[in-house]
């Protein structure tokens, strides 16, 4: 399958190879040179993704995969769907009649590749694992290519390539038990080779003696001869390293996720930048650290692991503590200055104070801010994974709540709810009454998000309960403004009625404007409910007017599409055109598509009810065109809006459809 010839893959099939050998063997060297060289045969691109699948810590969700794949295709992260499903639906469907190549390197199960698979021929899909995987095999159809190790004679010529070919030729004996003591294996080979040419003063023979004691020390500690001899080689390279350069690798082993940028690199050694730079290339240059881009890092798996046992091992606890600590912290902080970037009238989080040696990223604008939180997003959810396994109870609930707006703005539903329940967990874990307010709040606006209302009003009655306990009446407040929108989605008018008014009146006794428009908008939307349209109108317009002032683009394009649909109810059809193409203007200068599709919806609608069909397929056929990726069902309504236009009105509906989306409270 992966030999000289064309296998450019013919019409009429999908082309599945899984490379299957023990780790170190050179599957993905096997599947990233194979790529390289046939990338001509793929005019449209490859996609590469990692999955982990050995790892000590979870590997990567579909829905991490999927939104990775989706934007690497081209898809604004704000167009990327909401569920799995439609996800791997709009994933599919760009990959039809298109040449792509898919690596899915380190897999474990078949159920890691079966939902990142093409739909249609055209792809070729190659995956490497140390399993068999004979359910892709049998089920899919895959093409096994089973890697063994080198035999003697090619672990020889690889060793010579590398050392010399007079050198190795000189001590062929020595040469063929420094092969042996690899296990003939390619990492291990590699790693010794490079070692031995960096040492010409010295035989080979004098290495291998150095490599079978390294052996004899680890026997005990692996009953498999390829791991045996991967570790024997790694702990026999890892003790060569001089000593601030041995203790960076094993501080690379305490972190959480896939890759670790130069920056969170510096934080976790506790050195400069410069010094963290010098040590992560003496690591590249010894093969022990790849650098995936400038100034970003990967290890191997096998060499993650043993990092992480040599941090284990032979790094203090203090001193590992303190590294952890210092890694959690940066990323705390940094995320902490993205999210007032990304979105400035964000109401404050609770935050420790920054120590004096942390020293984290400052962002320029909102793009800068989600470039880093997409780059990012992998390591932050591993950061909030392990959070109490290694003692960091107070970022673990802190730190959801910084990254609660990129992710729900970016429709990680999954991640969202994961993040908040496990913030919860560490916040109960302190006992910390002020933790688990913000958790039930952020959790229940990500199940709002979902439309899971019923399970996020249990949420939001438990947030108004402590805050009241505690004394903290902002957080009632949240509550009880967060209560009125789920209130309202349900048709609960009348109490969302109620509980806007307490919490409008809790946000001016304490002055805090944001809220008091969020609360003000959600006022008018349980008025106009409940049929009360002329003073919905006052308050809406009030709620535009703390947007306009406080400078929030989100909440204004909330309010001013809210506001359209109480002015048609007046009667005042034209004024209820403008303001909706208003709200539609404010929200795509936001840079959100979602909901901007939303509001076209809602424009298409006024236009048809007007009298004026032609504008109304304009405008549903451009939220279709976006919705049709994001919300398949949303975009099946608006299909039936627009294959019905010439026969019948599009059925009477709520009238303001966003309204579980938007601002919340925090």
């Amino acid at each position: 399958m992966l030999g000289t010839r064309d296998d450019t893959p013919s019409v009429g099939t999908v082309l599945i190879s899984a490379i299957a050998g023990t780790g170190g063997v050179g599957k993905t060297s096997l599947a990233l040179q194979w790529a390289h060289r046939a990338r001509h045969r793929f005019p449209d691109g490859q996609l590469w993704v990692n999955l982990h699948g050995y790892d000590a810590g979870p590997p990567p969700s579909t829905d991490q995969v999927l939104d990775s794949f989706l934007t690497e295709l081209g898809v604004a992260p704000d167009r990327i769907p909401r569920t799995t499903d439609a996800k791997a639906a709009l994933y599919r469907s760009l990959l039809a009649g298109h040449r792509t190549l898919i690596v899915l390197d380190n897999a474990a199960t078949p159920e890691q590749i079966r939902p990142l698979l093409p739909g249609e021929p055209g792809c070729l899909v190659m995956v490497t694992s140390r399993s068999r995987l004979s359910g892709l095999i049998a089920r899919d159809g895959a093409h096994r290519i089973s890697l063994d190790i080198l035999t003697p004679a090619e672990s020889h010529t690889l060793l010579a390539e590398i050392i010399g070919t007079d050198r190795a030729h000189r001590e062929p004996e020595a040469t063929a038990q420094l092969a042996h003591h690899c296990a003939h294996l390619p990492l291990a080979l590699r790693i010794a080779a490079e070692r031995v040419a960096a040492r010409p003063h010295l035989t080979i023979a004098d290495f291998v003696h150095d490599l079978t004691t390294e052996h004899q020390r680890l026997n005990e500690l692996a009953t498999d001869d390829e791991t045996t001899a991967v570790r024997g080689v790694l702990s026999w390279s890892y003790h060569a390293l001089p000593e601030e350069a041995a203790h960076a690798f094993r501080l690379l082993g305490l972190q959480p996720g896939p890759g670790i940028s130069l920056a969170a690199a510096t934080a976790l050694t506790g050195t400069t930048r410069t010094t963290t730079r010098r040590l992560m290339d003496t690591l590249v240059g010894v093969h022990l650290l790849t650098e995936t881009t400038a100034g970003r890092y990967q290890f191997h798996d096998l060499l993650r692991d043993y990092a992480a046992e040599c941090a284990t091992a032979d790094e203090p606890s203090p001193s590992r503590d303190a590294a952890t600590s210092r890694l959690y912290t940066w990323y705390l902080h940094t995320a902490h200055a993205a999210l007032y970037a990304y979105y400035p009238q964000h109401p404050e989080i609770p935050l420790d104070p920054r120590p004096a040696n942390c020293h984290p990223l400052a962002f320029t604008d909102r793009d800068h801010a989600h470039a880093w939180f997409t780059a990012e997003h992998t390591t932050l959810v591993h950061l909030v994974h392990q959070a109490a396994s290694v003692g960091q109870h107070t970022v673990g609930w802190q730190l959801p709540n910084a990254i609660d707006c990129y992710l729900g703005s970016s429709q990680h539903r999954v991640d969202q709810e994961a993040v908040h329940r496990m913030g919860l967990a560490c916040a109960q874990y302190l006992d910390h009454q002020g933790g688990q307010r913000w958790a039930y709040g952020h959790l229940g606006e990500a199940l709002q998000g979902a439309r899971r209302h019923e399970e996020a009003i249990v949420c939001f009655q438990r947030v108004v309960e402590i805050a009241r306990h505690i004394g903290d009446a902002f957080g009632e407040g949240a509550g009880l403004g967060d209560l009125s929108r789920s209130y309202n989605e349900l048709g609960r008018h009348a109490e969302a009625a109620d509980h806007s008014r307490r919490a409008l009146d809790i946000y001016r006794s304490i002055g805090h404007q944001r809220n008091q428009g969020v609360s003000l908008s959600n006022l008018a939307n349980a008025l106009h409910g409940l049929g009360q349209s002329d003073r919905a109108l006052v308050h809406m317009e009030d709620a535009i007017d703390v947007a306009s002032r406080i400078g929030d683009v989100a909440l204004r394009s909330l309010s001013v599409q809210r506001l359209a649909w109480i002015l048609h109810e007046l009667g005042r059809t034209d004024d209820a055109i403008t303001a909706m193409q208003q709200a539609a203007d404010l929200i795509r200068s936001f840079g959100t598509d979602y909901y901007y599709a939303e509001i076209l919806r809602d424009l298409g609608d006024l236009h048809n009810r007007a009298g004026s069909p032609d504008r109304a397929a304009r405008a549903w056929q451009e939220a279709f065109y976006i919705l049709d990726d994001l919300d398949p069902n949303e975009a099946a309504a608006i299909r039936q809006r627009l294959d019905t236009l010439d026969h019948a009105e599009p059925d009477e509906r709520s009238p303001s459809p966003a309204d579980g989306a938007g601002p919340g409270h925090g």
